[in-house]
């Protein structure tokens, strides 16, 4: 049996130069003292019997949090359990019998909530789901959960098919990782093979079977861009076309300071993919990206990360059924620095992009159908965000946001409201890290 013939088809940083220019100044980071939220936590910390407000116990099937840290001496999921006012209250830690890098990866979408069908978070394009996919760059591995009432159950442990998985997606029974190959762990390293190595980035698929068993789907594996600083790996909502960006890479006729393509690919009925089409992207560095239930393409970008201060920016796209891809709109600046992670609400009317370096924040933008975006806020975080804001996540109906620092490992729930976001949760996730190693968010 094919991947797809069993069900019908159905209509979610650092450049190279800057790396080196960072080596050059000998930039450092040191995560700080997180800022206190406006009110105490309800019971952040808290394991395994917790209670909802009301009296009930939490359960993660219901609402949740996922986030991995990326650990070399042993990666770990943390789970935490979703309250009906936002809050949110810790289950416990889970291994993904695999090793993390321990280093930056510069990627997005290393942890992904949905089942065989689609995905929950950070692509919100189906309601539930009880599968957690996740990432493991160290020992070059895919692990898959069954996330349960209480505690997360680990199903299966998938070798990803080349070095370095970073990114994952899922949609109508097909999986596909993206594997940067980089050799080097740490925050300054740019992601992605350089063109003097024999490997290259690549994609990789399996058929998702019962129980969201992985198989390895024969010649799916497609090469990428070598030095691309490929950021991540997506199906479209309706799972026919398969995106990558590549924030470094280039396509002939770029000006210089103009890296940064697009690519998509057409996905046969058997889970193999198309003939490769590569796109300029309308500004320098896209890196994560999501889709509203139009299907539009929305992107972050980083133009020079680091050394582009206020440079930062997203960018919607028109993505045809042929996975062609056309501007919907130029891109629209938010005085953010390196901006990195993209996610749109529910409704697809409302997008929040995070900017990583800088005093770290998270824009608000208006997204209109066909995906041109407008900024509506620069800091819609009210100055809450921290340097080292990266990974969002929304949950279920939107009502609130949550964010991973990367440097301090922590986690910041907000509450979405008619005047920007309100923070009302911090919670210690992973151990704070000067490399930026915790990766991944997400949430229901």
């Amino acid at each position: 049996m094919t991947a797809r013939s069993s069900r019908t088809r159905r209509a979610r940083l650092l450049v190279a130069p800057l790396a080196l220019g960072l080596a050059a100044v000998g930039f450092t980071v040191t995560p700080t003292s997180a800022a206190t939220p406006p009110s105490p936590p309800a019971s952040g910390d808290a394991e395994a019997d917790a209670t909802a407000p009301g009296g009930g116990p939490l359960d993660l099937r219901k609402g949740a949090v996922f986030s991995q840290s990326n650990d070399p001496a042993g990666n770990e999921v943390v789970a935490y359990a979703r309250a009906g006012n936002g809050r949110l209250t810790r289950i416990g830690s889970f291994s993904t019998d695999g090793t993390g890098s321990g280093g930056f990866e510069d990627s997005s979408n290393g942890v992904v909530l949905g089942r065989p069908m689609g995905e929950v978070s950070p692509n919100n394009n189906l309601q539930r789901g009880k599968r957690l996919f996740v990432t493991n760059a160290g020992s070059d591995t895919i692990s898959v959960f069954k996330v349960l009432a209480d505690k997360l159950r680990l199903v299966q442990v998938q070798d990803s098919g080349a070095e370095k998985p970073v990114s994952v997606t899922v949609n109508d029974g097909v999986l596909y990782v993206l594997n940067s190959n980089e050799v080097a762990d740490g925050l300054v390293v740019p992601n992605c093979a350089p063109p003097n190595q024999s490997a290259v980035p690549s994609i990789t698929g399996f058929t998702v079977g019962r129980g969201a068993k992985l198989e390895p789907i024969p010649g799916s594996t497609r090469k990428l861009s070598a030095n691309s600083g490929c950021a991540q790996v997506s199906f479209n909502p309706s799972g026919t076309t398969l995106v990558v960006t590549e924030r470094t890479a280039k396509v002939t006729g770029q000006a210089v300071g103009d890296e940064g393509v697009i690519n998509t690919f057409q996905v046969e009925e058997d889970g193999t993919l198309g003939t490769r089409r590569i796109y300029d992207a309308t500004s320098s560095g896209p890196f994560g990206f999501t889709f509203n239930k139009q299907g539009a393409l929305l992107t972050s970008e980083q133009n020079d990360g680091l050394a582009g201060p206020g440079l930062g920016s997203a960018a919607g796209y028109r993505l045809a059924a042929n996975g062609t891809l056309s501007p919907s709109g130029p891109s629209a600046r938010n005085g953010g620095t390196d901006s990195c992670w993209f996610v749109v609400t529910d409704n697809g009317k409302y997008g929040y992009v995070s900017s990583f370096f800088g005093q770290g924040q998270i824009s608000s933008y208006h997204v209109s159908p066909d995906g041109a975006v407008a900024l509506d806020a620069s800091e819609a975080d009210e100055g809450n965000a921290l340097p080292g804001s990266s990974d969002l996540s929304l949950s279920r109906k939107s009502d609130f946001l949550y964010s991973l620092n990367s440097f301090e490992g922590t986690i910041d729930a907000f509450a979405i409201g008619l005047n920007g976001l309100e923070l009302i949760d911090r919670d210690a996730a992973h151990e704070p890290s000067e490399m930026a190693a915790p990766l991944g968010l997400a949430a229901s």
